[in-house]
């Protein structure tokens, strides 16, 4: 009976002992005491010397520490997983390095920070594929820890030694490609500075906005060749100003003189500023162009007023030499134009008849005055055929009195050409009076539309020319008859200047509805974008970090600034709206690779047996250590509907603690 009532008892017990029995060799993520743990009993006596020897080594020579564990399971988690929150544990610093391996479950990690410069990702890599794999296929548990720390404690390769013959030739060579290089950029360099020089002379000397883009070195050659050319130019003029001066008098000569002082007055103003240029004394690039634009443009003007002068004074000594041909030429005008008088004047009686008075008010002293000009001129050439005979120091009067009748004949035929030409004038003015004012009140009533809407640009402006539009309308209508030449020209012009105002206004409104319609376009494509990332962000709260928020913030602050500045100051506000879809487009793509570097860290950890949660878990639904295993609090120290004061975790397949990065990986064997 006793049996019996302790049976029971008895298969409890050994119920409980079963379930225990396969967690018993389950092993947690610790925190590591020393270097070396064999929790798995994989290791020897002599072998756990050996490598611990090998890790000593490692750490005097490098100051690298690689912790090595054994376990027989990672206690169901997957290897990089159970060696990161091992890390974590044993608050793991810049020089610490681990091998994690399980002997049971044949697999293992290898980790090593970024702060270990002397290692690169591929080292680490080449080290755990190897290396470390190799021996753990082997269950040489005790060469793949010593191979690692072996690996780690590999100095880098040094250059291959290179023999004193080859170093020569080597330097040779090296001094030969540099001679070739230094000859062909001098002679590369001499083309362009010539190319260059040859496109500045083509430049307009006296405008220094052309000037501006000259390089520097060119506008240098420049100043140095046109204030040689120019003093030439100077000291050749004067020596022919001494000439003059005694052939015609100094009243002739008078413009030639001030030219010849301006140029010297220049010229001595250029030299200067050479001097400044080329004293000790260094100045700035932007010092030196304006100076060197001074000399350039004081130079070329001096230059100009010669040439122009000179061309005068040759055709001043043309004159003398060539009067008697000249005053042959002005007799036989002379001839001509007193013959055209009388039919002249039979030509106004005519008009008269036909037009009124006003009409023909602009030509009706015409031919009284051509006589006046054609007896001036007269008088002037009787005067130079006497001056013709004299030697040439008394010649000074002649080119006065050539002159004088050249101008009184042009002005004769000019007044004798209008009084035959105003009958034709004054009937094509009556036959377009008629289109004119139709012209003119379309643009009269076209203006009265533009001035009945609101914000029309320059609506001072253009109701003062509708109305002097308006009131040449008025006067053709009444008194186009009457003075027909007279309308006919204060209308067309009044046409003109109302027609260029309208296009001036039109092109401002067209411009102004234009850049309405790009301020529209521009904070629809804003909004659209910044509600296109808020949506994003939104529902994958759980993976997108500070960065992306923060640029979707400014974009929100930019569009803002666009809406305030939109009426008053649409210019800015186009700016303010670009710059919001500029920085929303930034946040989307930040955010896109947070959520990657998340997707990636999850599968890492998981494997992608977190089924469905993987999506909870992004979008910010479960957070912090809720599933087993946990993303050590989330993203970032748990952003997406809370906040975790766990550890932040890794993503991409590479821990970070306290801003380090690690490479490495894991595996199975």
């Amino acid at each position: 009976m006793r049996i019996a009532r302790l049976l029971p008892m008895l298969l409890a017990v050994l119920m409980v002992g079963l379930v225990a029995a396969p967690g018993a060799g389950a092993e947690p993520p610790l925190r590591l005491s020393t270097q070396l743990t064999d929790n798995a009993g994989a290791l020897s006596p002599q072998q756990h010397t050996s490598v611990q020897n090998a890790l000593d080594k490692l750490y005097d020579q490098r100051r690298i520490k690689l912790w090595v564990v054994f376990v027989e399971d990672f206690s169901g988690q997957n290897a990089l997983g159970w060696t990161q929150r091992t890390m974590t544990m044993s608050d793991f610093g810049d020089d610490d390095a681990v091998l994690a391996v399980a002997t049971v479950d044949r697999a293992f990690a290898f980790q090593v920070p970024s702060t270990v410069t002397t290692v690169s990702s591929s080292d680490t890599d080449d080290i755990r594929r190897n290396s470390i794999t190799p021996a753990l296929r082997r269950d040489d548990w005790a060469g793949a820890a010593i191979a690692a720390a072996n690996r780690l404690n590999t100095e880098p390769q040094a250059a291959a030694g290179m023999s004193w013959p080859a170093l020569v030739i080597a330097i040779g060579v090296v001094l030969v490609l540099a001679g070739l290089l230094f000859w062909w950029s001098a002679r590369r360099r001499a083309k362009r500075r010539k190319a260059e020089f040859e496109a500045a002379k083509r430049v307009d000397p006296t405008d220094p906005n052309a000037l501006a883009t000259v390089p520097l070195e060119a506008l240098d050659e420049l100043s140095r060749s046109i204030v040689v050319d120019v003093d030439n130019a100077v000291r050749t003029s004067d020596a022919e100003l001494q000439l003059a001066v005694e052939e015609f008098g100094p009243k002739q000569t008078e413009a030639f003189s001030r030219a010849v002082a301006n140029a010297k007055t220049a010229l001595a103003q250029a030299f200067n500023v050479r001097q400044i240029l080329d004293d000790a004394v260094p100045e700035t690039p932007l010092q030196r162009r304006d100076l060197l634009t001074r000399v350039i443009v004081a130079a070329a003007k001096a230059d100009r007023e010669l040439d122009t002068q000179s061309t005068a004074f040759d055709q001043l000594r043309d004159l003398v030499i060539n009067a008697p041909t000249r005053l042959d030429g002005m007799t036989q005008q002379m001839v001509d134009l007193t013959a055209r008088l009388t039919p002249s004047q039979q030509t106004l009686d005519t008009l008269h008849q036909q037009f009124d008075a006003a009409a023909l008010s602009s030509v009706a002293g015409n031919v009284d005055a051509a006589k006046e000009r054609l007896a001036f001129a007269d008088r002037n050439m009787s005067s130079a055929r006497s001056l013709v005979s004299r030697p040439a120091t008394d010649q000074t009067a002649l080119v006065d009195a050539v002159r004088a009748a050249e101008s009184a004949l042009g002005q004769a035929r000019t007044l004798l050409d209008a009084v035959d030409s105003a009958a034709t004038d004054i009937n094509r003015a009556i036959a377009g009076l008629p289109a004119a004012i139709t012209d003119i009140q379309a643009g009269v009533d076209q203006a009265n539309t533009l001035l009945g809407q609101r914000d029309t640009p320059q609506a001072a402006a253009l109701a003062a020319a509708r109305d002097a539009a308006t009131k040449a309308a008025d006067e053709a209508r009444n008194n186009g008859t009457a003075d027909p030449l007279g309308t006919f020209t204060r209308l067309t012009k009044a046409d003109a200047d109302l027609d260029q105002l309208l296009a001036s206004v039109h092109a401002q409104r067209e411009a102004a509805e234009r850049l309405a319609r790009a301020l529209d376009q521009a904070i629809d494509t804003a909004q659209s974008r910044i509600k296109a990332v808020s949506d994003f962000i939104d529902t994958r709260r759980g993976s997108v970090g500070p960065e992306a928020r923060t640029r979707l913030a400014e974009a929100g602050r930019q569009l803002d600034a666009a809406l305030a500045k939109r009426a008053g100051n649409p210019n800015e506000a186009v700016a303010h709206a670009n710059g919001a879809s500029t920085l929303a487009a930034q946040a989307q793509g930040l955010a896109n690779d947070d959520v990657r570097a998340a997707q990636r860290s999850y599968t890492s950890q998981y494997g992608g047996g977190g089924g469905s949660d993987m999506g909870a878990v992004l979008g910010g639904i479960i957070i912090g250590n809720v599933l087993r295993g946990g993303l050590g609090g989330g993203f970032g120290g748990g952003y997406g509907g809370g906040r975790s004061m766990g550890r932040p975790t890794s993503y991409g397949g590479a821990s970070r603690s306290s801003g380090r990065s690690y490479s490495g990986g894991s595996g199975r064997f």
